[in-house]
């Protein structure tokens, strides 16, 4: 019978702003194996142009410590802590961790918009629309969404721009 080591858990860290870089190399100088995804941008400075990378999800680092790791994770310079779930670290399926790697590995660009996130209540704030109230269906297109707004029972969508809408 062969029996299998289930390895540790990834759990995310919750890191001080701007701190992600030196709290994932803090973390593996101490052994504790971690993984900040990253992805490049390009910055104009003083007319140039170069490429950055950040982080991927500002202010988080994944990790998956041993047992024995954890009181090593607590003295980590711009640590803020395990993101909690009820009173246990919040576990990040490896399933999921695996497919923002197969993204960043990719090469391709990438944007983030924490803010606009399909099911999200919006407010349409200027054009026709004005006023308007509903929720987020989808992005569409760069700067285009996609919203619904429930009327008597049935649904009507309309497509806006971007700088026309609120969150609410």
């Amino acid at each position: 019978m062969v029996s299998e080591v289930k390895e540790a858990p990834w759990l995310v860290l919750r890191t001080r702003s701007r701190h992600e870089s030196a709290v994932e190399q803090s973390l593996r100088q101490k052994q504790i194996r971690a993984y900040l995804p990253k992805r490049k941008v390009v910055r104009r400075s003083r007319g140039q142009k170069r490429v950055v990378e950040l982080p991927l999800f500002p202010g988080y680092v994944f990790v998956q410590p041993d047992p024995n790791q954890y009181e090593n994770m607590r003295y980590i310079r711009g640590s803020c802590g395990l993101i909690l779930c009820g009173n246990r670290p919040a576990t990040m399926p490896e399933n999921d961790l695996q497919a923002v790697k197969i993204i960043v590995e990719s090469g391709a660009e990438i944007a983030v918009d924490q803010a606009l996130i399909p099911g999200r209540r919006v407010k349409v704030i200027s054009g026709p629309f004005a006023g308007a109230m509903g929720e987020l269906i989808r992005v569409k297109s760069g700067e285009r969404l996609i919203i619904n707004a429930h009327l008597l029972s049935s649904s009507l969508s309309v497509e806006v721009d971007i700088s026309m809408v609120e969150l609410i």
